[in-house]
């Protein structure tokens, strides 16, 4: 794990997966936040807890490279995906408490063009704007809470 985010009640939660379940990064440092930390709604919490373990399991079998990779690599790439769906969910209701975006970026092979740059959004398709964040994730759009690079 990272030394943390020092951001305090400046920080933004981007639900962005990696090989860790245990931290999410801050949008504002890059720095980690802590999964158990977080503070919320209990069903906003539970439902940011399901997020974590079903967007981790999905990159793993995408990581895998086995007879799953091309159906992960649609569920982390595709807008209309249940998990993604469920993580633009949570940014929604988190974000009463904390500012919180699902990040958006292309994979290696996407199945359909993925901005480099989140000019669209890809679930409204609406153009992103400025999120006040660190560039990777720079641009979003508000009402989807969905961010990506603007670098």
């Amino acid at each position: 794990m990272s030394q943390g985010c020092a951001c305090g009640t400046e920080r933004a939660i981007i639900l962005s997966v990696s090989l860790s379940r245990d931290e999410l990064p801050c949008g504002r440092c890059g720095a980690g936040i802590p999964v158990e930390g977080l503070k919320g709604p209990r069903d906003v919490i539970h439902l940011l807890r399901r997020w974590v373990d079903q967007a981790y399991a999905i990159e793993m079998l995408w990581l895998s490279s086995g007879e799953y990779e091309d159906w992960a690599k649609g569920e982390i790439d595709s807008a209309k995906s249940k998990v993604n769906q469920m993580g633009r969910q949570v940014a929604q209701k988190l974000t009463p408490t904390v500012p919180t975006w699902l990040y958006s970026a292309p994979h290696a092979g996407a199945r359909q063009a993925v901005d480099k740059y989140l000019d669209h959004c890809p679930a409204c398709h609406d153009p992103t704007d400025k999120t006040g964040l660190i560039a990777k994730y720079g641009l979003g759009c508000a009402k989807c809470r969905v961010a990506g690079s603007a670098e």
